[in-house]
């Protein structure tokens, strides 16, 4: 279930999962694989002042840890 709310999350946000079938808006699922990773690593470098930074990084990589869930919390 919490996949599939991070797939809400990005598909509300812009960061389609897909455009089309399973993962798309209104059809996300519990599965993370390679599209919500690629989803969620766009989130992450749209986001690098929060996410990446602090975390000494400046490359998304589609972990959803807590420095991404903390950003992801705060913008709902």
């Amino acid at each position: 279930e919490d996949v599939r709310q991070l797939q809400i999350f990005l598909n509300k946000k812009g960061f389609i999962i897909a455009t089309q079938g399973v993962g798309s808006p209104n059809k996300e699922s519990t599965y993370f694989g390679n599209a919500t990773r690629a989803a969620l690593i766009k989130y992450q470098e749209a986001n690098a002042t929060l996410i990446l930074k602090p975390a000494g990084l400046t490359k998304g990589t589609g972990f959803f840890g807590a420095g991404t869930r903390g950003v992801v919390n705060n913008s709902k």
